[in-house]
């Protein structure tokens, strides 16, 4: 399957846009691939962030105003789940816990996107993965 575009996992997103935990070289990929409208980030994941940062596990002071500045400087397209995705979720695998990995795996599925993440649990999915 030729991938149509790459959709990023939660981390990948942040360590991204925050230029941080990654190499220079995945930075300049993915510059280059949202320049070209070829990155994709489900709309799920700034619930995800906005949670973590509620926890404490990431440095987002504003939820609001960071969501906002990436979405209106990065070219990324954001990806509404369809009933269909969040049903195919529940239909995988139990191999990952997480119901917002379980989500964008589906959602990368069905839109032919490569799914931008290093998480060793998601290798077991039938998903094309990718990482620099």
């Amino acid at each position: 399957m030729k991938s149509k575009g790459y959709l990023f996992d939660t981390h990948a997103l942040i360590f991204w846009y925050q230029k941080s935990a990654v190499s220079a070289e995945f930075i300049d990929f993915f510059d280059r691939q949202s320049q070209q409208g070829q990155l994709f980030v489900s709309s799920v994941a700034f619930w995800e962030i906005a949670l973590l940062a509620q926890k404490g596990r990431v440095t987002i002071s504003d939820a609001h105003a960071w969501a906002n500045e990436l979405i209106s400087l990065s070219g990324i397209r954001l990806v509404e789940p369809s009933v269909v995705e969040m049903i195919d979720s529940t239909l995988l695998p139990p191999h990952h816990k997480d119901p917002f990995d379980r989500l964008f795996v589906a959602q990368a599925r069905r839109r032919e996107l490569a799914y931008v993440s290093n998480d060793r649990l998601v290798q077991q999915y039938d998903v094309a993965l990718y990482w620099l």
